[in-house]
């Protein structure tokens, strides 16, 4: 199988071995500086991208957060959110609920 440069075409041997040298790093140069030029396109692409995100990530966040804040401060201030538990026969953190199956079964 006969060599191949790394865009899988067939290289030819050369009876100058200097020349052929030569010829391999410009074209390796060449490779190089076309894979920097991708890269950089790439990261200003996903540099756009992530701006992108951001900006819709931001606007969600701030959708959510009155709608949050709002329905927090309703329950924090709220005495009445304790009382109807209290009335269902429940605790808040449900810790009683179990102890009162349990005597009510006794029973």
């Amino acid at each position: 199988m006969a060599p191949s440069d790394t865009n899988n075409r067939a290289t030819k041997p050369s009876a100058s071995g200097s020349s052929s040298g030569d010829a391999d790093l410009a074209q390796a140069y060449r490779d190089l500086a076309r894979g920097e030029q991708a890269a950089t396109a790439l990261e200003n692409n996903l540099s756009s991208l992530e701006s992108r995100l951001d900006a819709i990530l931001a606007a969600l966040e701030a959708r959510e957060n009155p709608q949050t804040s709002a329905t927090a401060a309703k329950a924090n201030n709220s005495p009445r959110a304790a009382d109807r538990e209290d009335q269902k026969g429940g605790s808040l953190d449900g810790a009683n609920g179990d102890a009162e199956k349990i005597e009510k079964d006794a029973a």
